[in-house]
């Protein structure tokens, strides 16, 4: 596992004034103003499974005490290529204030196949972009955000991006008690959406999922 230093940004006050249409259909977002900097994360290249992870475990570690984190959605960028650098960028000029999701799964064409980014929304344990058509619901400021890098609608994702989404959620949703029925895919979510794709192995990824005990 490799990683890459987090920038912190300059500012963790974020407004929601709007929203904007973003590369794919299903991705309309409440746009949020915050730093101008360009906002990087850690690249994990190698997800072990939960039996195998690491003492020091990114994902783990960024979690504070308080943390209300209580659902996973996943989505699917739409489009076939892309880097966190490049989608870092186009969501700061559409009115963000970086990349959208707390985590980013590469197909190879952008960054690597199957690698892991962690956004800089994770580090500092911050809401996602909501679809501004989402169920409140099933989405609110407590739902993690995981995209695939690739369009689920044109071809299937890779076996390394399936199996570190399978590591990723499965790490998730031990340490913070989610249990199946609030792990989504953002179809699920938003009505008009068609994400992460028709070829998006489902029942695959959905019987990989764990039942961890509840925190009382």
């Amino acid at each position: 596992m490799t990683q890459k230093p987090a920038r912190t940004p300059s500012t963790r006050t974020q407004i929601v004034f709007g929203a904007f249409f973003f590369v794919i259909p299903c991705a309309l977002f409440i746009l949020q103003l915050g730093s101008n900097d360009v906002q990087t994360g850690v690249l994990l290249t190698r997800l072990a499974p939960i039996q195998e992870r690491p003492t020091q475990d990114i994902i783990v570690t960024a979690v504070k005490s308080d943390a209300q984190w209580d659902s996973i959605v996943v989505h699917h960028l739409g489009q076939p290529a892309g880097a966190p650098e490049e989608l870092d960028r186009m969501h700061k000029n559409a009115g963000l204030s970086g990349l959208g999701y707390h985590f980013l799964i590469g197909n190879g064409n952008g960054f690597g196949d199957g690698d892991v980014h962690v956004g800089y929304r994770w580090l500092e344990q911050i809401a996602g972009a909501r679809p501004i058509h989402a169920d409140t619901d099933k989405w609110n400021d407590r739902t993690i955000s995981v995209c695939l890098v690739g369009n689920g609608n044109m071809r299937r994702f890779t076996e390394q991006q399936m199996l570190h989404l399978s590591h990723l959620v499965q790490r998730l949703q031990l340490e913070l008690s989610i249990p199946p029925s609030k792990v989504l895919l953002a179809e699920e979510i938003n009505g008009g959406s068609n994400s992460p794709g028709v070829f998006f192995a489902e029942a695959q990824f959905k019987s990989q999922l764990l039942d961890p005990p509840r925190i009382p």
